[in-house]
């Protein structure tokens, strides 16, 4: 399916669409970086490589959505809900997640989501497998249960943060302090693990 009609734009970085509700739509390589997008629901819908670095959404909602190979770095959400979204081999680098609406629920697969913060958010349950996740911000956010397999956490920060049951199964470059985090029944494979022992001043044989 095509891309729905825009109405012209009253201001320069401005997108109007026609229609404030698009259900089962598929956005093929559309361009939206630097644009403003306001108050327009999409539901079920697919975005497959599309560009939106820049991109303000502001009032908008997006639910049961996936988003494939796309560009949504320093893409910044005022009033806008995402729930039950998929994103999959997409660019999310700078984005300040803290800025989405309640409630929300996100899943990343093979996404570089460098430089992204989730402070002190609810992200329990979430998925961020396959990810390169440099220098993002976790601190006192709810991680219980989360996959986060084979990812680079690279200079992340863990303060306060919940990570009870949460599977760390072959991720890497993560720092966390058990003194200040909870990692109760929380999942690491070996060699990371190792770094987590030594906090622990735990002789390993």
């Amino acid at each position: 399916m095509n891309d729905p009609t825009l109405s012209p734009p009253e201001k320069q970085h401005e997108v109007r669409f026609a229609e404030k509700y698009y259900e089962g739509i598929s956005f093929d390589k559309s361009e939206y970086s630097g644009r403003h997008i306001e108050d327009v629901e999409f539901f079920q819908c697919v975005f497959n490589g599309t560009l939106m670095a820049k991109a303000v959404l502001s009032s908008c909602v997006f639910e049961k959505c996936s988003f494939i190979n796309c560009d949504l770095s320093l893409m910044k959400m005022i009033n806008s809900t995402f729930l039950e979204i998929k994103f999959e081999n997409c660019k999310l680098i700078g984005i300040d997640w803290t800025k989405i609406s309640r409630p929300y629920k996100m899943n990343f697969h093979k996404c570089k989501l460098n430089d992204s913060i989730f402070f002190n958010m609810d992200l329990r349950s979430i998925e961020i497998t396959n990810c390169e996740v440099h220098n993002s911000d976790f601190e006192r956010t709810n991680l219980s249960k989360a996959y986060l397999n084979s990812s680079d956490f690279l200079n992340c920060t863990f303060s306060g943060t919940n990570l009870s049951f949460a599977d760390f199964t072959d991720a890497r470059n993560y720092s966390i302090d058990p003194v200040k985090n909870n990692i109760k029944r929380a999942k690491f494979s070996l060699p990371e693990a190792l770094n987590l022992l030594d906090q622990w001043d735990v002789e390993i044989t």
